[in-house]
Formats: C-alpha cells, structure tokens, sequence
C-alpha cells in the first residue's frame, strides 16, 4: 500500500533567486551595449540548478508511493505547470508574428520579423516537442535550416529542463539515497570532462566553432551537471548536525579562487573576452577566439561548474532558510517576480524582438548608436511590459488552471 508523502515545505527564499535570474537574463538579451549585462546568460543556470533541487526534492519525497501512482503523479503536475502557458505562448507569438508579416507590409520585410516567419515554418515541430535543443545540435550534421531568431531562441532550455524530467524520476525511484548521490556527484565531475572532449574532437571536425560552442552550451549532457548539483543540494542531509560554516567557507573559498584564476587568465591573454563580462562573456563565443592557449580556452571545460558553484552557494542558503540578502531577496516584489519568472522567461525573447521591431519602424530607435537616455526609457517600459504579461498570465491563467486542477502538496 502506498504512504502518503509529507507536504514539503514553502521555502519562500527561492523566489527572490528564481526573480534575480530572470533579471539576469532579461539584461542579457537587451540589445544595446550600454544597459545589457554581458553575463547574464549565468542566470540560465541558476535556473537549472533550481530545477534540480526543487524536481529532486518533490521525487525524493514521492517515492514511497507505489511507482505507477509515483511516475503519474509526477508527470501530471509538471505537465499542468509548464505545458499551458507553454504552448499558450508558442501558438500566441506565432499567431502575432504571422499577423504583422501579413498584414503590416511596411514591416514585412524586417529582419527579426522574418527570422521569426521562418522560424515557424520550418522549426515549430521541435518548439512543440521541447527538442529544440536537439535540434540545434544536430543542424550542420544533418544540414537543417539555421532559423535563429528572437522569437523562440530561449526554448531550448526549456528543453533541456523537460528531458531532465523524463529520465531523472526514473534514477530517483530504483535508485537509493547513497546510489543517487554517488550519481548525481559523477555528474558533476564527468559533465566537464565531457564538454572537454566534445569541444577537442569538435575543432577538428566542423570550421563553425560558433556552432560547437553552442552546442556545448545547449546540449543536455553538457549542461547535466547543473541540474546534478541541485540535485545533490536536496540529497544532502541538511540537519542540525550539519557544519553549516565549514561548508559555506569551503564552498565560498573555491569560488573566490575560481574567479581569481579567470581573472589572471584573461589578463594574462590566454584568452580574449568582453571587459563588461566580467569573463563570463557569452558561451556560444568562447572557441571563436584565435589564441596560442587552446586548451585553456576551452572555458566551457570548467566555467560552467564556476557557475553552478555559484548558484549552489546562492541557493544553499535559502534551503536552510538562512537566504542571502534577505532585505532584497525576501522584499514582496522581488518574492512576486519570482512567482512569474516562469511567464517572464517565456515572454521576454518575443517582447524584446517586437520592441525592437517598432523602434525601427518609429525612427530607428534600436540602432546601437542610439541615444543611452532613450535606451534606459525603452528598457523601463520594456521589463514593465513584460512582467505585466507575466503578471496577467500567473494569476489569470496558470494559477486558476493549478487551482482547478492540481492535486494537493503544491510546492514552489
């Protein structure tokens, strides 16, 4: 007979982490040097470190039921949390773009709006699917279409979070609580050695190194070790017992040197970034640099698990209710955009492009000689905009569809 699981606990401290990577990565995709953060990309793996704390809690919790009940139960509530909005916004956007192309023929010609047109025709199958990422991995092996666009280019994480969950309820329930953590830490130290080889063999096999260095960055096995380390976070026995400050001294100690190394390195020239990158520079650009030092140019080897330490050392605190910077982290708006950082995500990419887009029409406001004063006004509007759509979306659509639909023992 089944046990019914424990409810598991509200930890509010997430939001605020959930909120800060969203901003992050909003930052990031701005188009105007001035305001967007070269770094921002890191936010998406704050997200998936995230994702693998909270997906490994909830299953850890569930898996005394029986499995059938177990694996059902899960996939139902995943799936009523992501698919609606989800697919509310790939049919939304592509109905608003088609629109535009057909209807406005002064824009019918603009760049991003094509992008996006031909995006629909010819990738749609792969936004639906959540395969986008897979695809993208495979395009120069089996010659696809390069449809990169503004539209639905963030979709692929979003994929590589959804094939995470496909596999990993699996490992949690036949595997127990030693087996997976002496799992989840292989992970972590097999996931670079494998961004390692795949980018040495890689060089030698394609010339668009622009391609492999996405491909290290959108690959699921590439990135597991970020879902691992969240993974392992709620794997750890995190008592009364535990040696809360060794850990935390040990933790922040690697990475301070961690980022004392990046920052000789790049001074030193063994590689080329953006000064406004702080060394965390995009990672799809990361081969493309011509330097002698090939080996340690290949940052994906070990910047990624620089960044999910760093994630760890943010999302720890907050797991054992002692979060970082409580003032701003736990303060009711930062706390609120993390409950609708889901909707920010999804709706940022599309929001930006058409912002873009009409600034062109309107004058070219977008060029990136640009006024700054008019740039810092569009982005005010622009992230108002956004979260306003998220805000609507939460409480008018996702929220009255979890209300409705899901099961009890709701949790972050």
């Amino acid at each position: 007979m089944s046990k019914v699981p424990e409810k598991l606990d509200y930890i509010p401290g997430l939001d605020g982490i959930r909120a800060l990577a969203a901003l992050l990565v909003i930052s990031t995709h701005w188009p105007n040097n001035s305001i967007s953060l070269k770094f921002g990309w890191v936010g998406v793996n704050i997200f998936f470190v995230l994702s693998g704390f909270l997906i490994t809690r909830i299953l850890v919790n569930e898996k005394q039921r029986a499995f059938k009940q177990y694996l059902g139960d899960f996939f139902y509530k995943r799936a009523l949390r992501i698919f609606p909005v989800y697919y509310l916004f790939i049919f939304s956007t592509a109905l608003i773009v088609l629109l535009i192309y057909y209807f406005v023929p002064a824009l019918s010609k603009e760049g991003s709006l094509l992008a996006g047109v031909n995006a629909i025709r010819h990738d749609m199958p792969f936004y639906l699917t959540y395969t986008y990422n897979i695809k993208l991995n495979l395009a120069p092996l089996f010659h696809f279409g390069d449809y990169a666009n503004d539209f639905f280019g963030h979709l692929w994480s979003l994929a590589v979070e959804e094939q995470f969950y496909l596999i990993f309820p699996f490992l949690v329930y036949f595997l127990n609580s030693r087996q997976l953590k002496k799992l989840v830490i292989a992970i972590m130290i097999i996931c670079p050695l494998i961004r390692l080889w795949a980018a040495v063999i890689g060089i030698h096999l394609v010339s668009n190194r622009y391609w492999l260095g996405e491909f290290l960055y959108t690959n699921t096995f590439c990135q597991a070790d970020a879902l691992a380390a969240g993974a392992l976070l709620a794997l750890h026995p995190f008592n009364i017992n535990f040696p809360y400050r060794t850990f935390f001294i040990t933790a922040f100690i690697c990475l301070a040197t961690g980022l004392t190394c990046l920052y000789y390195l790049r001074h030193a020239g063994y590689f080329l970034v953006d000064g406004k990158s702080l060394g965390f520079d995009f990672p799809a650009f990361w081969l493309m640099e011509t330097t002698p030092h090939f080996l340690i140019n290949i940052r994906a080897f070990y910047q990624y698990s620089l960044v999910n330490l760093l994630a760890f050392v943010l999302i720890a605190p907050a797991v054992i209710k002692k979060p970082l910077f409580p003032a701003i982290l736990q303060s009711a708006p930062i706390s609120y955009l993390g409950k609708i950082s889901y909707g920010v995500y999804l709706f940022h990419y599309p929001m930006k492009a058409l912002f873009v887009i009409g600034g062109g029409f309107f004058g070219g406001w977008f060029t990136l000689t640009a006024n700054p004063v008019i740039h810092i006004g569009l982005f005010i509007l622009y992230l108002f905009v956004v979260i306003m759509l998220a805000h609507f979306s939460y409480q008018y659509f996702e929220r009255k569809i979890m209300l409705k639909y899901k099961p009890g023992n709701a949790v972050n």
